[in-house]
């Protein structure tokens, strides 16, 4: 008897990349038994998939049992296939990476303060989550067989003697909506290698970033640009896996430039390793290895001890400075470039808001709110009705102050109206993409390092191009995931 077949899986192994779980409205298996189940006559017949974390002795999270589907029956007679939807199982088992990982004392400091927590010489972490042992890739374990009966009156039982295996990882990720897929003759696997792009092994390979290119205003050149501040955080996400993917970031190169389009002095290597909280992509072979943060924001550099001459002080008048990761000797690169262009205070005196979010591609993406902000403290009262007087005394009597109406209780929240400054197209991307990300912060500067949790509020956003409304500027309406501390 022959065993049973994938006839689709998510993704190719081969192709070096994670299986993502969001850039379709499934996750799906299509499995197949081609064996005439007729012949002897199998009764109740179902095919089995079973989910278990990391390989076959690892914690089972799922059993699906499907009847087989029309083609099975309307073209293939007494032959069965079923398809199995395993997304919403593997979500369960992804987190977003909000913590430093380094860190070792509670309350552990946020992701994006990297180099300015515990450990100033980690300027990398690891993903996952520290309360909870999970991670943002995930490995799991697949197998395929057989429920059935062979006689009417018996009751169906698993039967596993025909079955089929299968592990991939899995990334908390998405692609776009009409992203091809795969062009598999075959047609065995969903997802195209549209995320190749991801891997970290060229000159054109990118982080985990919706970052568009755009105009660098003292060079001319057309780069994946981030408008940043002096004191702002920031990190960059990258896959980190030799064996499984194909990167080969051992290196990040920084190079700092004047106003004249001038490198300032020398170019500073930031060594991805255990010591500095990474490590080498040979390597790495765990989940929570393969995706490492880096922390490149300015205050990032400043506070940061892995390379002290890294730090943006050491480089008078820099106008903006560069990221790149490089192989071990940092001969080829092993990543596009990078930049992060200075960007002055608002002239017109307005606070800068900076808010971080999980992006499509897993890592997180940052963006300066320039100008006018409004904030708006809603208040909700639970109110009584009380009796007027004192009643268990010798006499009913009252007091002037006495009341009536009375608050129990109130509860306040903090709501902010936040604006961009004028946008190109690739930027007002940049904000689609933030209104539909479920993992949002809002970022204090190193004067304080808080880092809070909001919400955005906005149900809907119109998307803006430069035909349609020549100047492209977008207002995000925010409120603060935690309640305003007050006296009740």
């Amino acid at each position: 008897m022959a065993l049973l077949e994938w006839i689709q899986k998510p993704v190719d192994n081969a192709s070096k990349v994670p299986a993502l779980t969001n850039w379709t409205p499934i996750i799906g298996f299509m499995l197949y038994n081609p064996n005439d189940i007729s012949s002897p006559q199998l009764f109740y017949y179902q095919l089995v998939l079973s989910v278990q974390v990391n390989d076959a002795s690892g914690i089972f999270l799922a059993k699906i049992r499907q009847r087989r589907n029309g083609y099975s029956i309307d073209v293939q007679n007494n032959k069965a296939r079923a398809f199995f939807d395993v997304r919403e199982i593997i979500n369960t088992q992804l987190v977003d990476t909000i913590v430093d990982q380094n860190d070792t004392t509670i309350p552990f400091k946020s992701i994006h303060t990297l180099g300015a927590n515990e450990d100033a010489t980690k300027i990398f972490s690891v993903n996952g989550d520290k309360n909870f042992d999970l991670t943002q890739i995930g490995i799991f374990y697949f197998k395929g067989y057989e429920n059935y009966s062979t006689a009417a009156n018996v009751s169906p039982g698993d039967v596993t003697t025909n079955s089929i295996t299968y592990t991939s990882r899995f990334l908390k990720a998405s692609l776009p909506l009409f992203t091809p897929r795969s062009t598999s003759a075959s047609a065995e696997y969903i997802q195209s290698d549209a995320f190749n792009v991801f891997n970290m092994n060229s000159v054109t390979d990118r982080f985990l970033s919706d970052i568009g290119k755009n105009i660098n205003p003292t060079s001319g050149n057309l780069e994946y640009l981030n408008y940043i501040q002096d004191r702002d955080y920031h990190t960059l996400a990258f896959l980190n896996d030799t064996t499984y993917y194909a990167s080969d970031a051992h290196n990040f190169l920084i190079k700092y430039y004047d106003s004249a389009n001038a490198q300032i002095g020398s170019t500073q290597t930031i060594v991805n390793s255990a010591t500095n909280g990474g490590l080498a992509p040979n390597a790495a072979i765990s989940p929570a290895l393969s995706l490492l943060y880096f922390g490149c924001g300015p205050q990032n550099l400043q506070a940061q001890d892995a390379t002290t001459g890294a730090r943006p002080s050491n480089f008078a008048n820099w106008k903006y400075y560069t990221v790149q990761a490089f192989d071990i000797g940092s001969s080829a690169a092993k990543s596009a470039v990078y930049t992060f262009y200075r960007q002055s205070a608002s002239c017109k005196g307005f606070k800068i808001r900076r808010l971080a979010w999980t992006n499509s591609a897993g890592g997180y993406d940052y963006w300066n709110f320039n100008m006018k902000s409004t904030q708006t403290l809603s208040v909700e009262r639970n109110n009584y009705n009380s009796l007027v007087g004192i009643y268990n005394k010798s006499v009913w009597r009252y007091n002037d102050t006495d009341r009536g109406k009375t608050t129990r209780q109130t509860t306040a929240s903090l709501k902010e109206t936040l604006n961009t400054d004028w946008l190109s197209e690739n930027e007002a991307t940049l904000m689609q993409n933030l209104l539909m990300s479920t993992n949002v912060y809002i970022l204090e500067n190193a004067d304080t390092e808080f880092t809070q949790g909001v919400l955005i509020t906005d149900s809907s956003i119109i998307k803006k191009t430069v035909a349609n409304d020549k100047l492209i500027q977008y207002t995000i309406n925010i409120e603060y995931a935690n309640p305003v501390n007050t006296n009740s």
